[in-house]
């Protein structure tokens, strides 16, 4: 059953902002930090997300991480008013007629149903990365040259969990993708529906376990890259904002090698960079999402290492093994935390783990020591547990 919780240190009052998707902690902060009291609405209400939101409704969950659109519908209903902004994260890149239908019963802020449909759908996507003459991979609908490696991806996937090697297609909703070599990267951005502004490079990396050699492992920040290079991603992604009016908090994905560069995906919803970038000196960027939504453009320079700027790296946590794990086994150090009497499968995600350092690599380094902390804690919990 669903369950709701209001932070009874807030006083009571209607909600600024309305926060939807699979797992909207990283959300409710940059709410919280923008001065906005947010409704929040995901699978999980850990509890760091009911300490920074106003109020939290637990979604029905529907085919293991996926939200279930009747009790989405019907909880919006019953919580959120319609004149209050509603913000999409994680969840709805499959769904262009639930985002349909969610705008025209509320105040949507974010990119439309066109828009996901445009940049989700991987066949249009690759047409509209052809026509605006931005380098992108091959994608096949059935057999590919012999010298091709190739990845099988199901189409609206987020995450990663569905990628993997593949030699023929496996059927409706899954297409290949050639596969490329090199550093993978992700650009944060925003789009006003007519141009975009890029605020920052990170990199991106693999967790990976058996069927799933991509699944999203984490992310660092921020890093630079060649300047030429920015240069032509800014630019790409102006012309992808202004032909698929984009709108908010976006990223995407790229291949960087040491010839050129490759658009692999676009993201038009706020994602897993706000741990790494929603923190000084970067504004609140569910405030820039807001404000792109409402056309306008933030007068920022690219984030770039160097004095004053924090390197920042965040991972997920999967269970190694069935878990029960309380808020209180968790460090500091970690969010996303469960709530009470949470029971995880092997393979879900516990936590989120964060690290700083004063470049990528400490940070990085940082964050596996902590990661290995809390395998061995975990552990230790789960057998003690089962004596």
């Amino acid at each position: 059953m669903p369950s709701s919780s209001r932070d009874p240190s807030r006083p009571e009052g209607k909600a600024d902002v309305v926060l939807v998707g699979i797992a909207a902690r990283g959300l409710a902060a940059s709410a919280r930090r923008a001065g906005l009291r947010a409704l929040v609405l995901d699978l999980f209400a850990d509890t760091d997300t009911q300490a920074l939101a106003h109020r939290v409704v637990r979604l029905r969950r529907r085919g293991g991480l996926r939200i279930d659109p009747d009790d989405l519908l019907e909880q919006l209903a019953r919580h959120a008013r319609p004149d209050i902004p509603l913000v999409l994260g994680t969840g709805f890149e499959d769904a262009p007629d639930l985002v349909s239908e969610l705008a025209r019963r509320f105040r949507l802020v974010g990119s439309a149903a066109p828009t996901l449909a445009r940049l989700k759908d991987p066949f249009r996507f690759a047409r509209l990365l052809a026509e605006l003459d931005i380098p992108h991979p091959r994608i096949f609908t059935g057999s590919a040259p012999d010298s091709v490696r190739l990845l099988e991806k199901r189409v609206g996937g987020a995450g990663g969990g569905h990628v993997r090697p593949a030699v023929r297609p496996r059927g409706e909703g899954w297409y290949l993708q050639e596969r490329l070599e090199g550093r993978s990267l992700s650009a944060l951005f925003l789009g006003n529906g007519r141009a975009a502004r890029l605020l920052a490079f990170s990199e991106q990396w693999c967790d990976p376990c058996d069927g799933a050699p991509f699944r999203y492992g984490g992310c660092a920040g921020p890093i630079g890259i060649d300047g030429g290079i920015a240069r032509q991603v800014a630019g790409a992604l102006d012309r992808v904002a202004g032909a698929s009016g984009l709108l908010g908090l976006a990223s995407a994905d790229l291949i960087v090698q040491a010839e050129g560069w490759h658009l692999i995906e676009v993201n038009p919803r706020p994602g897993a960079t706000l741990d790494i970038f929603d923190a000084p000196p970067m504004p609140p960027l569910l405030r820039l999402h807001l404000d792109a939504c409402a056309g306008e453009l933030p007068d920022l320079p690219l984030l770039v290492p160097g004095a004053g700027v924090a390197a920042r790296a965040a991972g997920v946590f999967y269970a190694p093994a069935a878990l029960a794990p309380g808020p209180d086994a968790l460090p500091d150090w970690v969010a996303d935390r469960p709530s009470p009497g949470t029971r995880l499968a092997a393979g879900e995600p516990v936590c989120t783990v964060w690290a700083t350092g004063h470049d990528l690599s400490e940070a990085r380094a940082v964050l596996a020591r902590r990661m290995d902390h809390l395998r061995c804690g975990l552990s230790m919990a789960s057998r003690a547990a089962a004596e």
